[in-house]
């Protein structure tokens, strides 16, 4: 039913947390010979998942939840490789949201530590959690996403026109 049932991506997709917790072995132990490739196209299938999504053009949706603003700005080409410079500002008293354009261009490919870079919004996008106190912080307890208070919640409907449901 593709126009009726969306897929999101989970936390525990990545290569990072399928070995850690299990599934690499059970595909292994599962598919012998053949295990390799079938966890190889697992990864795959996991890359191509959203991290999140705009239901009916009014409900955002994610594995984790809000996530914080990077600047991406291109810096010399080497040898005909694309490289981007990534800058974040790690002080938690200036971090900002995200914007859905981030997210759009946002790097969906690996999602392993380390958490930073492009990862970083991937990263809060699954690993994110709500807080009852205002504004934006690292999720210490996690060691990756971030906190983020109703204030960031409601700034965020509002900036995309979006709803809250309960």
């Amino acid at each position: 039913m593709p126009h009726n049932i969306y897929l999101l991506r989970g936390n525990h997709e990545s290569k990072y947390c399928t070995s850690v917790y299990g599934f690499e072995k059970e595909v292994m132990v599962k598919y012998g010979d053949k295990g390799k490739h079938v966890y190889r196209k697992c990864l795959g299938c996991f890359e191509g998942l959203p991290l999140a999504s705009i239901i009916a053009g009014c409900v955002y949706t994610a594995h984790g939840g809000l996530f914080r603003s990077i600047t991406v700005t291109p810096s010399k080409r080497f040898k005909g490789k694309k490289n981007r410079k990534i800058n974040v500002n790690q002080d938690s008293k200036i971090l900002s949201l995200g914007s859905l354009e981030e997210l759009a261009k946002a790097r969906r490919s690996v999602l392993d530590p380390p958490w930073e870079g492009p990862n970083l919004i991937p990263g809060d996008v699954l690993w994110s959690d709500p807080s009852k106190t205002p504004g934006l912080a690292p999720n210490k307890e996690r060691g990756i996403g971030l906190l983020w208070g109703p204030d960031c919640t409601e700034e965020f409907l509002k900036k995309y026109q979006l709803k809250v449901t309960k």
